[in-house]
């Protein structure tokens, strides 16, 4: 707050907004996008500003036709930032996670991972809850090599490019959470279903 959507997009929502029993959720299954977007203000630590046709942020925001659906306001992007996708896993639950818009990133050189937060020199085990904190951040990237490949014709996780491949596992392996789903493409049917091993739910 203020920077949030007037929704509440988290698991307690659907709970007490659609009044449906904790004993009911078979799966909970969060959605994100292979980088990070947000619209309007408000503390970024990852943004990438896209300062010109051959930026990196201007080529998500691009490629990734990253505009308001409401306003048509073009929409902030910048590498994905673990630390808060840690958060959303840990107040959730997740049984697996659908990583969207792989896609996006393919033709890219390398690609970064915000790893970690460090403020004032120290570093921060979570992230932080004070919006000056996370202004005054700064992240930590971990660098994977990027792909060229087209990958959007892909229908198992085995024939993406081994690098792709290998950024989606990294992912996993710092959430701690599976990911089942893959998107490879903006059609609907353009995503890859990894299978139930790849989701706790079915445990």
């Amino acid at each position: 707050y203020p920077y949030v959507t007037s929704s509440n997009p988290s698991i307690g929502s659907v709970l007490t907004g659609l009044g449906v029993s904790p004993t009911k959720l078979k799966g909970i299954y969060g959605t994100v996008k292979a980088y990070c977007t947000r619209v309007g203000e408000g503390p970024f630590p990852t943004e990438l500003i896209p300062d010109g046709p051959q930026s990196i942020g201007y080529h998500l925001g691009t490629v990734g036709a990253e505009y308001g659906t409401t306003t048509g306001r073009q929409r902030r992007c910048g590498w994905l930032d673990i630390p808060q996708m840690q958060y959303s896993c840990l107040i959730n639950g997740f049984s697996a996670i659908n990583l969207t818009k792989l896609d996006v990133l393919t033709g890219l050189d390398e690609i970064k991972l915000g790893v970690s937060y460090k403020h004032q020199g120290k570093y921060l085990k979570s992230m932080p809850a004070c919006l000056k904190s996370l202004s005054e951040s700064e992240v930590e990237y971990e660098i994977l090599p990027g792909w060229k490949e087209d990958i959007s014709k892909c229908k198992t996780f085995e024939e993406l490019p081994e690098n792709a491949q290998n950024y989606v596992l990294r992912v996993q392996e710092l959430l701690g959470v599976p990911i089942r789903w893959v998107g490879v493409g903006p059609n609907r049917l353009e995503q890859i279903d990894r299978g139930e091993k790849w989701d706790t739910s079915r445990d």
